[in-house]
């Protein structure tokens, strides 16, 4: 089982690969087939759909990069942290 600081790393990573294989690979390590994400601008439910939603950005918005910025906090079944996101 990973632990949180690892699915954390894991889903910057998802967002920072440009190879699309290594992407996929990443996705599936770090949502379940049936995992969701949603935010005020995207949403994406499954491997596939995660993976191309992230695909759509970088296409969009070539450099585009995101950032842990501060640390991972962990408790009552809930994960908190904060990232950035923008050009090289």
């Amino acid at each position: 089982m990973r632990t949180v600081n690892e699915t954390v790393a894991n889903y910057i990573a998802a967002w920072n690969e440009t190879d699309p294989a290594r992407r996929r690979e990443i996705v599936a390590r770090t949502w379940t087939e049936d995992g969701s994400y949603l935010d005020a601008h995207r949403e994406g439910t499954g491997h596939a759909h995660i993976d191309a939603m992230i695909a759509a950005v970088q296409e969009g918005l070539p450099g585009y990069r995101v950032r842990l910025s501060s640390g991972v906090e962990a408790h009552h079944g809930r994960v908190r942290f904060s990232w950035t996101a923008g050009g090289t």
